[in-house]
């Protein structure tokens, strides 16, 4: 019996290993100046063509959502939103969520957890922002923060994009840290409004996340990525639909 618990104890101990801890990824850290607009948008308008193809997993009135392991070693999570509104509406609102998040817009003395560290204008309008945004967990999940890169971009009068990836440093320096947090990386991913028809809106979102710490592959890609980021993304997609929705 003695022998017998051992060799269970110590199967469970790797299963728990693999599981939690097991084949983390490695990644290139990023300086601001490090980055292209064109090429990421390039990289970035690829994945959403290409996750056109990803099965649909989740739906509601005018949203879908979808996950792929490609192109990426972590699980990238798409959603699309078909609805009936106004343009600039659906702009303004993507806009607020990248540029200021409602923790900070909304609750000044949160504003440790979301801050815009860095911005290029364009006619008096950020275009270029960084925003670091930082995600508090209850026990046992680790609170972990991001500091994301944006590229705003208007190709076309009917269309509406922002690409954007994580930064670790500005001219060398690194970003300033809030304690008790792990970075994550957020790996080149897109949002992108195109009116399809005059009062016809169709919302894609493509995003990548990778917790890093001493997360597994396998606990990122199975667990948190499906059980978490993927409806976190849907309940997002749907909240989107019923504000453009109702103000169109």
């Amino acid at each position: 019996m003695k022998k017998t618990a051992i060799v269970l104890g110590g199967v469970v101990l790797i299963l728990l290993y693999l599981i939690f801890l097991a084949g983390g990824n490695e990644y290139e850290d990023h300086d601001v100046a490090d980055l292209e607009r064109e090429e990421l948008f390039r990289i970035t308008e690829e994945l959403l063509e290409a996750s056109e193809a990803w099965p649909v997993q989740l739906t509601a009135e005018g949203v879908e959502v979808s996950s792929s392991l490609d192109p990426y070693p972590v699980r990238s999570v798409r959603y699309s939103v078909e609805v009936e509104g106004d343009f600039e509406k659906a702009i303004a609102y993507v806009k607020d969520e990248t540029y200021s998040g409602p923790g900070r817009r909304d609750q000044p003395h949160l504003d440790k957890y979301e801050v815009t560290l860095y911005e290029k204008d364009k006619d008096d309008v950020p275009y270029e922002w960084v925003r670091r945004s930082v995600h508090i967990a209850p026990p046992p999940g680790g609170n972990r923060d991001a500091v994301v890169m944006y590229f705003e971009d208007r190709p076309a009068p009917n269309v509406y994009r922002v690409a954007f990836q994580s930064v670790e440093t500005i001219d060398g320096k690194a970003f300033p840290e809030v304690e008790n947090t792990v970075r994550f990386k957020v790996l080149p991913s897109m949002y992108k409004i195109v009116e399809t028809t005059p009062g016809k809106i169709l919302v894609r979102k493509v995003e990548a996340v990778d917790p890093r710490g001493a997360m597994s592959s396998l606990m990122n890609n199975y667990f948190i990525s499906l059980l978490f980021f993927r409806n976190f993304m849907f309940e997002q997609a749907q909240a989107m639909y019923v504000m453009l929705a109702t103000s169109g």
